[in-house]
């Protein structure tokens, strides 16, 4: 099976080609086909440059930029989609939030599977793991809560609704363009998947600290990102209501 990972990045120059250098590690010695796809929303930073030295050695690594638009990773996504070869799809966060040395773990599941998902709040998952310590952020009660509300609004057996580090099949995302400005384009498609029964597997990992670039999330105000996803999520639940009964 072959793999095309997407990275949205926004100004992560200070590690973009140790994460790349990462992520390839878990290829070697497989017969599996990859590229890794950097999609850059016009960083200022020097990473497309960087990421531009890179790829004229590495002919698995691409760079899309997104020029005068408006910063979205929802739209980031769907254009790594788009540009990609293979027929699994691998996106994480590349701040090293999302450690790239579990993608090995997913090889073995999308023989089965359609879409897997590294769940940040499984029973052996830890979130803002670090040096062997567990850190707190200020956005870990709002993801929580957050997530808990969308149990109740939607399926129970889901447990991390804005993830965003997963691998599912083209032949499944090419046909549903992400939707929303941040986040809550992945509780859009996680919905999409159940209601479509598609064959879902969550995994447990343990998230890192971001230590280096930029959040794509509102800039980093997690209260705004709470009522926008609690919007959009009110808002999908309406539409399933009229669907369901009209």
């Amino acid at each position: 099976m072959n793999y095309s990972i997407i990275l949205p990045t926004l100004n992560e120059n200070g590690h973009i080609i140790k994460l790349i250098n990462e992520i390839i590690k878990n290829f070697r010695n497989k017969k599996s086909k990859y590229e890794v796809i950097v999609v850059d929303d016009n960083s200022v930073d020097g990473t497309i440059d960087t990421v531009k030295k890179e790829l004229i050695k590495n002919n698995k690594i691409r760079l899309f930029v997104r020029k005068n638009k408006k910063k979205n990773l929802a739209n980031s996504l769907n254009l790594g989609v788009q540009k990609s070869k293979y027929e699994n799809i691998i996106w994480m966060d590349a701040d090293f939030q999302h450690p790239p040395a579990y993608i090995k773990y997913i090889f073995k599941h999308m023989k089965k599977k359609d879409l897997v998902i590294y769940s940040r709040f499984l029973k052996n998952s830890i979130r803002y793991f670090e040096d062997n310590k567990v850190s707190k952020e200020n956005n870990e009660n709002q993801s929580i809560l957050f997530n808990k509300l969308c149990n109740l609004i939607f399926y129970k057996d889901i447990t991390d609704y804005t993830s965003g580090y997963i691998c599912i099949k083209k032949s499944i995302i090419s046909k549903k363009s992400l939707k929303g400005f941040y986040g809550e384009y992945f509780l859009d498609l996680i919905v999409h998947c159940k209601n479509e029964k598609l064959k879902i597997l969550e995994l447990p990992f343990k998230e890192k600290i971001r230590k280096t670039g930029q959040s794509k999330t509102i800039g980093g105000n997690n209260l705004r990102y709470t009522i926008l996803c609690l919007n959009y999520a009110l808002s999908i639940f309406t539409n399933y209501i009229k669907k369901t009964f009209h």
